[in-house]
């Protein structure tokens, strides 16, 4: 059983403030077991091996503040997947978690171990098992054209990439059709391909930019509706680096007669705050693609409740980070939606 919501906010906290030490006595307790890293990897590999345990470590500290053990047991399954293709054991993964279990001693208390224990070793199981990743096909009309779209970006051809999307355009699809099914769906094959080792980083990199500068060109397409909805703040938080699923649920929104604050990613609660002050927005919406951001999507919203108690304010979060969230409600201390951006149109524009 899971801690009650408050609870798991103060364990997720403790394991935040203590990242960097615990990653540190982690790769000082793994690295005299292993000494073929050393030779393979050389001092830079401990540098590695911290950040990996600091992420590892931010991941857990999202799973806890969310009451979802699963939701650290996709990661690590991802994890594992992603290593493996880099000739990385699932073995060597799993013994770190097991680690972080030790080295959080000094941190938690026996009964918050007990649970935080429970959740690496579930983490350390999943590594060892991980789910195929079977490629992703979209049924949809649109099928054709995510792929020649996803070939565009992976080329870096930004004409080709935008003439793809205009078009679809053209040819009657809804703009929400192409961001759905062609953008979206072709950047999750992009990182696909990244987490098996199919495309550097470096091309990672480049086809996001071309999917953004894709985004931005067919944002003076949209044509606003006459009549205006009202105010809305569309964020990422802090932390938070994916921007493009927030920048389109932007876009649409807008396009449907939304007066849109767009603070793309990693933005600082407190201006995200002034600006739903400023604006008297009616409507917060919040993009979350890791859970191990999910902590600072919790301190903005609990700001926002706290300065907008006045008024009832419509907040509605959107990402994979909530996949495996089942009461943030809870957690959150009021009521949440959690939508995809079909979803999101359907109910706050019809």
């Amino acid at each position: 059983m899971s801690p009650e919501p408050t609870d798991r906010f103060v364990i997720a906290e403790k394991i935040a403030a203590s990242k960097e030490r615990v990653a540190e006595t982690v790769t000082a307790a793994l690295y005299p077991r292993h000494p073929e890293w050393l030779e393979r990897y050389g001092e830079r590999g401990r540098i590695v091996c911290s950040e990996d345990i600091r992420f590892h470590l931010g991941f857990l500290a999202g799973a806890i503040e969310a009451g979802s053990p699963e939701a650290f047991a996709d990661y690590a399954s991802w994890a594992s997947r992603m290593l493996a293709s880099r000739s990385i054991s699932a073995a060597s993964l799993g013994e770190s978690f097991l680690e972080m279990a030790t080295q959080l001693r000094p941190v938690l208390s026996e009964s918050d171990l007990q649970q935080v224990s429970a959740v690496l070793e579930l983490g350390a199981l999943a590594c060892m098992q991980p789910a195929a990743t079977p490629e992703r096909e979209p049924q949809t009309e649109l099928r054709a054209t995510q792929k020649i779209f996803l070939a565009a970006i992976l080329n870096g051809d930004r004409k080709a990439a935008l003439n793809i999307a205009i078009e679809a355009l053209r040819a009657g699809h809804v703009m929400v059709d192409i961001y759905v099914d062609v953008l979206a769906e072709a950047l999750h094959e992009i990182g696909r391909l990244w987490e098996i080792n199919r495309i550097s980083v470096a091309q990672e990199h480049i086809a996001t930019a071309v999917t953004q500068y894709v985004t931005a060109n067919l944002y003076v397409q949209l044509a606003p509706e006459g009549s205006t909805r009202g105010n809305m703040v569309v964020t990422g938080v802090a932390g938070e680096l994916h921007q493009i699923g927030a920048n389109l649920v932007a876009d649409a929104m807008e396009s449907k007669g939304w007066n849109v604050r767009f603070f793309g990613s990693n933005a600082p609660y407190h201006d995200v705050m002034r600006a739903i002050l400023d604006s008297a927005a009616s409507v917060l919406c919040v993009s979350t693609t890791l859970v191990a951001n999910l902590p600072a999507t919790a301190q903005l919203i609990r700001s926002v409740r706290q300065q907008t108690s006045e008024r009832k304010l419509r907040i509605v979060l959107g990402g994979a980070a909530y996949r495996h969230c089942s009461d943030l409600d809870a957690v959150l201390d009021g009521p949440v939606e959690v939508m995809d951006l079909r979803s999101a149109l359907a109910a706050l524009c019809s």
